[in-house]
């Protein structure tokens, strides 16, 4: 069976759970804390993988993120990892927060984009495109702000599958390609 379609459903189920418990937002939270250890620590994966360890020293792995966390959104997540380990399923931990994420985000009908800029914005600028990209609710806009020195100037706009590219990076590779040059970056 597909992999991706394993997580999308444990991430479909612990959303249901989590909210049947009314814990959603903090396990929102949390997801969101557990995907950015995975792009910070490589090896997560195959650590919460190794049964050399026990199930509850991989649990630990995760709840020790959240000192002083609520008891209620730390129980519905303990009560996941361990759904997960029962049924061998520790590989697909990185996606289901993934996807737990997305369909959170679907459900609460919240808009995320991610602005990458070489230089940081001020919390203006940060407001100014959330009320751009949702007149009627920017509230409800989450912008996920980064940089990259290698866009020259300019900047890169990405909100689900539409992405708007002003970096002088994109407009120098649109000029070498209409001189048929090769791409240098």
């Amino acid at each position: 069976m597909n992999t991706g379609v394993i997580a999308s459903r444990y991430a479909t189920t612990l959303l249901q759970y989590a909210t049947s418990c009314m814990t959603e937002c903090d396990l929102y939270d949390m997801m969101k804390r557990i995907s950015a250890c995975f792009a910070e620590i490589p090896d997560l994966e195959k650590t919460f993988s190794n049964r050399m360890l026990s199930a509850e020293e991989r649990k630990a792995l995760f709840l020790d993120l959240f000192p002083g966390a609520p008891e209620k959104p730390l129980k519905v997540l303990s009560d996941f990892l361990d759904l997960l380990i029962r049924q061998r399923r520790e590989n697909i931990i990185r996606s289901v927060s993934l996807l737990y994420l997305d369909k959170y985000r679907l459900q609460e009908g919240i808009t995320y984009g991610v602005l990458t800029t070489v230089a940081p914005i001020d919390n203006l600028t940060a407001e100014k495109l959330k009320s751009s990209l949702d007149p009627v609710n920017p509230q409800k806009v989450e912008l996920e702000l980064k940089q990259d020195p290698g866009l020259i100037g300019g900047f890169s706009l990405r909100v689900g599958m539409k992405v708007w590219d002003a970096s002088l990076l994109a407009r120098l590779r649109e000029v070498r390609k209409a001189y048929g040059l090769k791409d240098i970056y």
